[in-house]
């Protein structure tokens, strides 16, 4: 056989809407899942599923796909992306065998009850993109009634140039940026689901950049001064993780105690129960 033995697979979606859609009219929306760390060590960055629709000459209804980010553009799109908004994607696409899940995020068995039921699936994961406009729909809402976000009112002159609005809009959109997750159902436009994996440590705030900067969390300098955990001479992650959970054991004063909300947690307890997109 002549020519390269590995091919090159990309998608790009021009003028896509982000929307809801989905089988029999049921909504799909935008899904976080916080960078966390998994019990056995492996940390996992923040992933956002993007629900799309793209409105196509000749079809009356429109195509619709489920676009994945991860980490630093997961948390950015998740705080900017309200429905209807248009935004151009160049993704990578891979195809791979995946569980399938009923609704309620419970996983469907083959009829044997012995091994997952399988079925291919294709993943598109997002690399390049530009913004486009929000919806008409959304700035008057958000101007009237206020944002999804939680963030309150648009102003009303936001996109005039040089008005008290426009500096108020801007002054929104650098808050927005340091903006992390600190948990509860709502991050941004996106809802929020706990990992699939029981026992999962959510990194929240500025933690999760442990996993794309190799700086310590927030409380880094606190734990210094407190007695070495387990693995103290481990990798950065691992230390962090130990840090996060490590116990207070009988016998020793002044062992560090987590705060609650860094707590190991069980899906449906700190966060939503995961389920499954329609």
């Amino acid at each position: 056989m002549s020519g390269s033995s590995h091919g090159l697979e990309k998608h790009t979606f021009i003028g896509s809407r982000i929307g809801t859609g989905g089988k029999q009219g049921k909504e799909i929306r935008m899904l976080y899942t916080p960078a966390h760390i998994k019990p056995d060590g492996k940390p996992v960055s923040s992933r956002l599923v993007i629900p799309i629709l793209i409105n196509q000459y000749g079809k009356q209804d429109p195509n619709s796909h489920r676009l994945i980010a991860w980490g630093p553009l997961a948390d950015m799109f998740a705080k900017n992306l309200s429905q209807g908004k248009e935004m151009t994607f160049i993704c990578d696409g891979s195809s791979y065998w995946g569980n399938v899940f009923y609704s309620d995020g419970t996983q469907v068995m083959q009829k044997d009850g012995r091994a997952p039921l399988q079925t291919r699936q294709t993943s598109f994961v997002i690399r390049e993109f530009a913004w486009g406009g929000d919806s008409n729909r959304t700035i008057q809402e958000e101007t009237t009634a206020g944002m999804q976000s939680g963030e309150g009112l648009r102003p009303v002159q936001w996109q005039i140039p040089g008005s008290p609005d426009n500096g108020i809009w801007k002054a929104l959109m650098d808050q927005r940026k340091q903006t992390f997750y600190q948990g509860g159902e709502r991050f941004g436009y996106a809802h929020v689901v706990a990992p699939r994996t029981a026992g999962c440590q959510i990194l929240l705030g500025d933690q999760s950049k442990i996993l794309r900067t190799n700086a310590p969390p927030a409380n880094a300098t606190v734990n210094a001064a407190l007695p070495p955990g387990p693995g103290t001479n481990a990798p950065l992650v691992h230390q962090v993780h130990n840090a996060l959970q490590y116990p207070v054991q009988p016998g020793q004063p002044g062992a560090y105690v987590p705060p609650v909300q860094n707590q190991p947690i069980q899906p449906g307890t700190a966060l939503p129960a995961y389920k499954a997109p329609a």
